[in-house]
């Protein structure tokens, strides 16, 4: 039996239900049974914190009993009992405490221990857990960690260790991680850290859930870790020359392509600047002419403003000597007095014309006022008063009187007016209702309120949508008729506001409920929708001479819902026999219903009547007579209306008092007024005797003339300060044209080429005018800068393909110039080109070297390594019977795409490994022949790119390389696995195609041995090696291991597990136990009877096996 470390005791402290207890295993199979909850698991999950040096537990915690459970690392170590109903929790431990969970490890060959286990401190006021792993060297403490009992702290135990143990032979940590390492690193041999314990992790519970492939891949093959920089350096090397020289002409095809493009812009760019050119030199001598001419122009306006200014000084002399002899004659008639005269009678006729409409607009008010003495109910003072101001002999007093009276009578006649407006409108708005209604009778349609209207076009609208055919919903007025017309204002009357219901196929009855649900309850409250499928499904019978059988109507759910409202309400011609039914009706409308009697709403049956094809017509009648009812109401109101109105326009005397007092006293004022103009009148004509006459004339011709004169000098003024500001703008404007035509020659450059083609085109353009030229110019440089635009936005487009590969190189995207990009293309056509040429192939030849000295051999070697180790493992299941089954495991060429390069790797002229030769290897080999150059080249050249990560790439494209690089560093990637089932006599049966179809124990077979076959590769069981290893723990839990199986596949299965050479602890319910009894060294009994105290026994298998004989004989 080989070297390895098994486990030889385990202590529990204070964990879950177990206050105190140490196990002792056997080395070989250890067995654990008892009821389901008797404890198994709790001892396994203790088991496995310390081996994975995992405190948390989540991922582990009970799941060999509970694959879905959710046990925490404090429920086990408060030792939780139950959640009440009110969801409080109870712990069996209240009160701060320690927990030690503790493994004592036996070298099998030294027979030397060590322990290594966890200490938790709880303080229970808030749940909170402090750890420590620890490992020191032995047997477990004789005290069990304990003082007495109490149970070790944190503290309490590193000091014991530290004082009875020497630094080298203990080891405490906090972390799980850090203690994990030192754990599989130095205290397990050098276990795996993640292949180890997800192995355990699975074995416990052991259900599959991945492909038997994937498992035999993942923990039969384990990695091979292939160091390759150099070959990567090599092949990095060889790759970014490589890269550089392709890269290199795909810049020069890029940079030549710009080149070509911005020659094509360059050349409109010359031609544009030729069109600039002789546009400038055209714009100069337009200036050089626009001065020529304004100077002339100044000199022709100098000589005008010279003869103006003469005839206006002798215009200035003629008006002097006429003004002179207009005063004079304007003396003589002042001194007559005539104008003063004239002058005062003007006054008198403008004040006269005033008091005169003063006075017409005091008759106009008196004639308004007037027709109140038509008025009977005007009392006498008012009356009296009237005519004395009719008479302009009234007082302020009496104004005053007059006003109170009229506003009394206006006051009431204003609220009558009031009175009777609000009558009249209220006829008005039902002549209006009623005139609208008779628009949509006579239009063939009733009127039905709007409401009901649009929640029948919505649900219509939304039902067609949702349906995606035609839909029709109905008024229930609008699909029945009544039969006999004695009955029909009973039937209307009854039926009421349920006529308006509307109606939809049983078919859509539900979503149509649904739709009107989500309607305004405000608003659609009166309207109501029937479940004609409810309905339908619910026919109540028609009782006989009911009101129901008065309706037809062709539709089975419309009849179902006329039985329902109408069918038990029978027709009644007299009190006697509408009291010998429970509900009854009479012709007349009158209604028995529930032990009592009353008429219906008449409105029901005459204005809301709308049943039927002839309801239009009945209904339009009733509306025309009800419009001449109204019409006649109306008709005397309106007359009385009209009379007010009439007697409310009379004269209202709105003005105060005082305002019509003082229009008396100014009409008493006019006769003085005429009297006075009279006599001025009679004044002037006596001085018109004189010869007054002759001395106006004369002032009016002379004036008549000075008029002409002042205007003749004033149009003579107007022309010479229009001159002289000609002057002065021409001025301005030569100053303005002086300094345009400076700017344009600092502007221009004068060039003698481009000279020599202004010049050309002069000679071609003899007979068009400057503007005429300027303008074809601008038209031309205009449509080739639209082409010169077009070719820059090539040249963008060719600088941004160049940009979107080397933007490192920092150019200009927009220069308007190429010089960098051209200079960078005379750079890269030079010599270095060559120089990229000969250094990639130069380092070619030393990258295929590398590639296959340091990964194709490793590759090949590891593939090798992994057929060995299947032939060992072979090798031990051949000696292992499964009942009449056999099993190995198939090692093959990968038969996927992959598959492609397993024959590169295997290939026969590769069968001479370079690094096993000395010496000068060229004389002894040819490392790589020229046939496996010829059969592989384009393998080895793919594969080169896959180690060779993306240039330029974000991350995620990044990580994907990576993932492919490491994909294709593991040899396993070339290789396919899966085993065989061996039975006599029958060919060999690949399990990856038939295992899904066996069941029961048939199925289980080959997991358990791809299994035990995965333990034996983490426990490096019978690998060779040049080095004597630390030795492992061999241990391998299986919980629930063989449930399907029988006792002889059982006894095959532990066998394995011997011959493998595995310390094992199995466990299963006590109905197992006759499948294991015979098969295992030692069983634990687990119970747990009152749920919060488990208890274990131990038995040797010869203990065990007398003691189920006692039980078995007690029974007999």
């Amino acid at each position: 039996m080989d070297r390895y470390q098994a486990l030889s005791k385990m202590c529990l402290n204070n964990w879950h239900y177990i206050n105190e207890k140490v196990l002792s295993f056997h080395d070989e199979i250890n067995f654990f049974t008892g009821h389901s909850g008797s404890g198994k698991s709790t001892v396994l999950d203790a088991l496995q914190i310390v081996l994975y040096a995992d405190s948390n537990g989540r991922g582990f915690f009970n799941k060999a009993a509970k694959e879905d459970s959710d046990r925490t690392l404090i429920e086990y170590l408060r030792g939780m009992k139950v959640v009440q109903e009110n969801n409080e929790i109870s712990y069996l431990r209240n009160k701060n405490f320690s927990t030690t969970i503790v493994l004592e490890l036996c070298d099998t060959e030294t027979g030397k221990s060590q322990c290594v286990g966890v200490i938790f401190d709880v303080d229970v006021s808030v749940n909170d857990v402090s750890r420590l792993f620890f490992r020191h060297t032995g047997s477990l403490l004789p005290n069990h960690y304990r003082d007495g009992e109490k149970v070790y702290s944190i503290n309490e135990l590193k000091e014991y260790i530290e004082s009875n143990f020497s630094k080298e032979d203990y080891y405490f940590s906090r972390t799980n991680e850090k203690f994990r390492n030192e754990l599989y690193t130095n205290f397990f041999g050098g276990l795996h850290p993640k292949h180890f314990p997800a192995l355990f992790k699975k074995a416990i519970p052991f259900k599959m859930d991945m492909k038997l492939e994937d498992f035999v891949k993942n923990y039969i093959c384990t990695e091979n870790d292939i160091h390759m920089e150099d070959m990567q350096d090599s092949v990095a090397q060889y790759t970014r020359l490589k890269r550089r020289l392709e890269d290199t002409k795909s810049e020069i095809t890029l940079l030549e392509d710009i080149s070509r493009q911005y020659g094509r812009y360059e050349s409109y760019s010359t031609q544009i600047s030729q069109l600039q050119y002789n546009m400038d030199k055209l714009e100069i001598q337009a200036v050089e002419s626009k001065l020529e001419k304004l100077a002339l122009q100044q000199t022709q306006y100098q000589s005008d403003i010279e003869v103006l200014s003469k005839a206006a000084g002798e215009l200035e002399q003629e008006l002097k000597k006429l003004q002179e002899q207009r005063d004079e004659v304007t003396y003589a008639i002042q001194n007559c007095g005539y104008e003063h005269l004239e002058s005062e009678r003007n006054s008198l006729d403008q004040m006269l014309e005033l008091l005169y409409r003063s006075k017409a607009s005091y008759d106009k008010m008196i004639i308004g006022l007037k027709q109140w003495l038509a008025y009977e109910d005007l009392d006498l003072t008012a009356r009296t008063g009237i005519e004395h101001m009719t008479c302009y002999t009234t007082s302020s007093d009496e104004i005053e009187e007059v006003k109170a009276s009229i506003a009394g009578i206006r006051n009431g006649l204003e609220m009558r007016k009031a009175e009777l407006v609000g009558k009249s409108g209220e006829l008005n708005y039902k002549l209006s209702d009623l005139t609208k209604q008779m628009n949509i009778l006579k239009g063939g349609q009733k009127a039905y309120p709007s409401y009901v209207l649009e929640v029948k076009d919505y649900i219509t609208r939304e039902l067609e949508r949702i349906y995606e055919v035609p839909v029709k919903v109905d008024i229930l007025a609008d699909v029945i008729e009544i039969r006999d017309e004695v009955w029909r204002n009973a039937v209307e009357g009854y039926m009421g506001n349920n006529k308006l219901n509307l109606l939809i196929a049983p078919e859509y009855a539900k979503q149509a409920l649904e739709l009107y649900h989500c309607l305004d309850s405000k608003k659609y409250y009166k309207v109501a929708v029937i479940d004609t499928e409810k309905v339908l499904k619910d026919i109540k019978s028609i009782a006989h001479h009911s009101l129901a059988e008065e309706i037809d109507t062709d539709r089975d759910y419309i009849q179902a819902y006329i039985g329902y409202l109408m069918g038990s309400v029978i027709k009644c011609s007299s009190i006697e026999e509408l009291r010998q039914n429970r509900s009854g009706i009479t012709p007349d409308c009158v209604l028995y219903h529930g032990y009592k009697m009353q008429h219906i709403n008449p409105r029901n049956y005459t204005e809301e009547a709308y049943i039927g094809r002839s309801a239009v017509e009945r209904r339009l009648r009733l509306l025309e007579q009800d419009l001449i009812e109204l019409k006649e109401q109306k008709e005397p109101l309106d007359r009385e209306l009209h009379r007010l109105e009439e007697v409310l326009a009379y004269e209202a005397l709105q003005q105060d008092s005082d305002f019509y007092a003082r229009k008396l006293q100014e009409m008493t004022q006019i006769q003085e007024k005429e009297l006075l103009r009279d006599e001025l009148q009679s004044r002037i004509e006596e001085l018109k005797k004189l010869n007054v006459d002759e001395w106006k004339a004369k002032k009016l011709f002379i004036e008549q003339v000075i008029d002409a004169k002042s205007k003749q000098k004033e149009k003579s003024n107007v022309a010479l300060l229009a001159k002289e500001n000609s002057i002065h703008d021409f001025g301005e404007e030569r100053i303005t044209l002086s300094e345009e035509l400076l700017e344009k020659q600092k502007h221009y450059q004068f060039d003698a080429q481009q000279e020599e083609g202004f010049q050309t085109f002069i000679q071609t353009q003899e007979n068009k005018n400057t503007d005429k030229l300027r303008g074809d110019l601008q038209s031309q440089k205009q449509l080739l800068e639209r082409q010169l635009e077009e070719e820059f936005l090539k040249v963008l487009k060719k600088r941004e393909q160049y940009h979107a590969v080397y933007a490192y190189r920092g150019f200009s995207l927009t220069g308007k110039d190429n010089k960098e990009y051209d200079q960078l293309l005379e750079g890269l056509q030079s010599d270095k080109l060559n120089d990229f040429t000969k250094q990639a192939n130069e380092q070619a030849v030393q990258a295929i070297y590398h590639f296959k000295t340091d990964f194709i051999y490793k590759i090949r070697d590891a593939i090798k390594e992994v057929m060995q180790q299947k032939e060992d493992l072979n090798r031990i299941l051949a000696q292992m019977d499964f009942g009449k089954d056999k099993y190995r495991f198939i090692i093959t060429k990968n038969r996927s795409e992959d598959g492609k390069f397993y024959d590169m790797f295997m290939d026969e002229n590769l069968e001479i490994n370079p690094h096993q030769l000395t010496g000068n290897t060229s004389q002894q080999m040819d490392m790589f022949s020229m046939q496996h150059e010829k059969d592989y080249s384009d393998l080895i050249n793919e594969l080169i790119e896959l180690f060779m990560p993306p240039q330029n790439s974000d991350t995620k494209t990044l990580e994907e390389a990576r993932m492919n690089m490491e994909k294709y560093a593991d040899y396993r990637t070339y290789l396919s696995f899966d085993m065989e089932q061996l039975v006599e006599g029958m060919p060999p049966m690949r399990l990856s195609r038939m295992l899904s179809k066996n069941s029961g124990g048939e199925g289980q077979n080959p997991l358990y041995v791809a299994l035990l076959a995965s333990f034996a590769q983490v426990y490096r069981i019978n690998q060779k090696s040049m080095i004597r290893r630390r030795p492992t723990p061999r241990l391998v839990v299986l919980d629930e291991a063989f449930s399907k199986m029988d006792a002889e596949k059982v006894g095959s299965c532990i066998g394995l597990i011997r011959k493998l050479g595995f310390q094992a602890i199995i466990s299963a319910t006590n109905d197992k136990i006759q499948n294991y009894v015979d098969n295992v060294d030692k069983t634990f009994v687990f119970a747990n009877p009152n749920k919060n105290r488990i208890s274990v026994q131990e038995f040797e298998k010869r203990e065990f096996i007398e003691l189920l004989n006692a039980q078995e004989e007690e029974i007999m």
